[in-house]
């Protein structure tokens, strides 16, 4: 079941990540990753009430039965997703999209390598080669690593490291509490953080559109969040960042093709061929 909902959170990333490019056109990356964390604390407290999350009334009546075991990844995982968010967002500025976008193709990596590390897991040899093939052709199907250079790299290295960390010390809190009063904890913190930062650098967080006109994509990247952590219940980090990734360049593409007409090369189709491949052999039990 757990790669149920790996498939939906990774589609739910795909569909939101097309909701924020067409909100971009108006908006600032950083007001939008303000306005989603802000946005998402009620629907998580709405969700985390109606729930049947496990203990959620004693959360709230006694939270200190959430120990360090919990507050301290909880912590952590919200202040590398701030770092993440902040670096993303600071590498758009000083390089061109297309240029540093192939590098988070290196998260999946992190993610493994740092779930081994922090939680003890470990693929088996199959799945390590599936999983280096698949960051080769992910990187390849959107133009490669050759020409990236300079502080931007370094910038995109510095989310790489943040993403593919953070979901770790997520899995680790969420060993403690349920997903819904995870959100609420990590939208808080990460709310702050942000807002922190739009604070020293003086920069403005002020949404021009309509509020209702974010909610869809607001639904969609809850949805996409609540799902991977489901799924981290059941399956590895680094193959939950793998498969999400993978999923997400092959309907980027596909999606641009439908909807923003956007040509796709013969080259980008065999590396989407490749990934296709090597998915099934990722998601295979380990022995």
């Amino acid at each position: 079941m757990s790669i149920v909902f790996l498939f939906v959170s990774a589609l739910c990333w795909t569909l939101f990540v097309f909701a924020r490019k067409k909100l971009v056109a108006s908006e600032t990356p950083l007001a939008l990753t303000v306005a989603f964390n802000v946005g998402a604390i009620p629907l998580y407290c709405l969700a985390f009430f109606l729930s049947a999350e496990p203990d959620s009334l004693t959360l709230v009546n006694d939270i200190s039965d959430l120990n360090l075991s919990y507050w301290i990844p909880s912590f952590v995982a919200a202040g590398l997703a701030a770092l993440a968010a902040v670096g993303f967002i600071t590498a758009l500025k000083l390089g061109d999209i297309a240029r540093v976008i192939p590098v988070l193709a290196l998260t999946p990596v992190i993610s493994t390598l740092a779930a081994g590390w922090l939680l003890g897991e470990s693929l088996n040899l199959s799945q390590w080669l599936a999983m280096s093939v698949t960051v080769i052709a992910i990187a390849g199907a959107q133009g490669g690593l050759h020409h990236v250079r300079g502080k931007p790299f370094l910038l995109m290295l510095l989310v790489c490291l943040g993403w593919g960390t953070g979901i770790v010390f997520d899995k680790q809190a969420l060993s403690h509490s349920g997903p819904f009063f995870h959100g609420i904890v990590q939208t808080i913190l990460g709310s702050l953080l942000l807002l922190a930062y739009a604070l020293i650098s003086s920069t403005s967080v002020r949404v021009q559109s309509g509020v209702l006109r974010l909610l869809p994509a607001l639904v969609v990247f809850v949805a996409a969040v609540v799902f991977q952590w489901v799924a981290l219940s059941g399956l590895d980090a680094g193959i939950v960042e793998t498969v999400k990734r993978s999923v997400g360049i092959i309907g980027a593409l596909l999606g641009g093709l439908l909807l923003f007409k956007e040509a796709i090369t013969k080259s980008q189709v065999q590396w989407c061929l490749v990934i296709l491949a090597c998915i099934p052999v990722i998601l295979q039990p380990e022995v």
